[in-house]
């Protein structure tokens, strides 16, 4: 049987804001990079949930780094894998929830 992964409203937001910014500053290719990491982090960590480090806050959430800058926490139950946050370390790490 296979995995569920579902994204948080939070995740999905910051999400967008990363896409739109990487797009309309940076370019599009850019944006579809970053897509294209997602969609392979994503595989990489549906297939080893555990690969992730525990946060510091939330034992049941993990992190990923997913580049230089931008980390993405999800959480494992069951079968189903969450993904509730991405965060650009550059922003102030107090609106970080999991640090």
């Amino acid at each position: 049987m296979a995995r569920q992964v579902v994204w948080n409203k939070k995740a999905i937001r910051n999400f967008e804001k990363i896409v739109n910014y990487l797009e309309k500053e940076i370019s599009e290719t850019a944006a579809a990079k970053f897509i294209q990491k997602i969609d392979m982090l994503i595989e990489k960590v549906h297939k080893y949930p555990e690969i992730g480090r525990k946060a510091s806050k939330t034992k049941t959430i993990r992190q990923y780094r997913i580049d230089k800058y931008r980390k993405m926490y999800y959480r494992k139950r069951g079968r189903k894998l969450t993904i509730v946050f991405i965060f650009d370390d550059r922003r102030n790490p107090d609106s970080n929830p999991y640090i």
